[in-house]
């Protein structure tokens, strides 16, 4: 046999072999199958993957928003202490009115017992951060509602009865000051309740 029919014979039997794997190939859908399974399996890992890695954003931003809602509840406590300690009794003053030391010591306390709350809560999280969170809300909330009743509407009242008005520059900024940071609380309120209402204590 010469060298060109043996190179040949070896073409004929490469091209015979390579026709025989693909008829097998078409004659072997249980092959294919495998395949697409094979496909589907791995489509499917990077789907919940994919699922997995924005469940996991979505928690940190959730997360950051209860800080930021906490450091706000946490202000919104200072400010309203120093607005009675500060404006308000300096407000007291000026209108020669005596002002209830013993009263209002009463409610800065209480306020500095919830901000004392909030700023623990800032080392928790899940269930026990929400359910003391509104706890506190509504704390806050009533705190500020005896203090419009028993510290700030006597003073209006009292001013608005007499004939020569006062020095109003402390009570004007306790006014201001005071209703600003009550829309703020009113903002935190509905946050978490949307019924919760604090505009009512304002001062007109």
């Amino acid at each position: 046999m010469s060298e060109q029919e043996t190179n040949t014979e070896e073409v004929e039997d490469q091209q015979g072999a390579t026709d025989a794997e693909a008829n097998q190939r078409q004659e072997d859908p249980i092959g294919d199958l495998s395949e697409l399974e094979r496909i589907k399996k791995e489509l499917e890992e990077e789907k919940a993957k994919a699922a997995k890695e924005l469940q996991e954003g979505e928690e940190e931003d959730e997360d950051l928003r209860e800080v930021d809602y906490l450091q706000k509840l946490i202000t919104l406590t200072v400010q309203f202490d120093h607005h009675v300690g500060v404006y308000l009794m300096a407000g007291y003053i000026d209108c020669g009115l005596k002002y209830n030391h013993m009263l209002a010591e009463a409610y800065l306390k209480h306020l500095g017992s919830i901000q004392g709350f909030l700023r623990l809560l800032e080392k928790v999280d899940g269930v026990t951060r929400e359910t003391v969170t509104k706890d506190c809300i509504i704390r806050v909330r009533n705190v500020i509602q005896e203090i419009h009743k028993n510290l700030v509407k006597p003073v209006y009242k009292e001013v608005s009865l007499m004939k020569k008005k006062p020095n109003m520059e402390n009570l004007d900024n306790f006014k201001r000051d005071w209703n600003d940071r009550l829309n703020e609380l009113q903002g935190a309120c509905d946050f978490e309740y949307q019924i919760l209402d604090v505009k009512k204590f304002m001062v007109e």
